[in-house]
């Protein structure tokens, strides 16, 4: 029995060569940086979205209030307007442009949009389900930081990242998101 041993050039390499790891190495480092930032902003990217799903239920919110004033033949201010269910906390003040101004019992002849606390009240009310609104800083207190803009609008500030808010007039019933996380 005779055995033969394989000649160098009939051999089979095993392996890498290292400049092949080298070239492997950098391509894995090129493909790193260009796909980490996106996995960074994730969180971000979430918060825009949820910031912008509130501004878009806001907004509807304030049109379908609108829409009931028109509907019910209002042209000027309506006090205690029955828009949502809830007995008086679907009840909203309009102002005499037929938007929300405020949700509060008493009787008032022309309802306006004039403090913080009347930007909560409409917040509250048009979405009912909100989320948790205050005039603090902290978001361990609140989702949205109400500010009372004169005369007649409010902005509601995305606590978690305060870049981000939504605008309401109720002069005209203009809701605008500011989603640009940068500005």
């Amino acid at each position: 029995m005779s055995f033969n041993m394989p000649t160098k050039s009939q051999a089979t390499q095993h392996g890498f060569t290292l400049i092949e790891l080298v070239v492997v190495i950098i391509v894995l480092a090129i493909l790193a940086v260009v796909a980490l930032p996106k996995f960074i902003n994730i969180k971000q990217d979430a918060e825009v979205a949820t910031v912008q799903g509130m501004g878009g239920a806001f907004s509807g919110g304030i049109t379908l209030a609108n829409v009931k004033w028109a509907t019910l033949g209002n042209t000027g201010p309506a006090d205690n307007l029955q828009i949502f269910p809830g007995g008086s906390e679907g009840q909203l003040d309009m102002n005499l442009w037929g938007f929300p101004a405020q949700n509060y019992p008493p009787f008032e002849s022309s309802p306006r949009l004039n403090n913080t606390n009347d930007c909560i009240s409409v917040w509250e009310t048009v979405l009912q389900d909100a989320p948790s609104i205050s005039t603090s800083t902290d978001a361990e207190d609140s989702t949205y930081r109400a500010t009372y803009i004169s005369p007649d609008q409010c902005r509601y500030i995305y606590n978690p990242l305060p870049t981000l808010s939504i605008y309401y007039d109720s002069r005209d019933g203009t809701v605008i998101t500011d989603d640009d996380p940068s500005s």
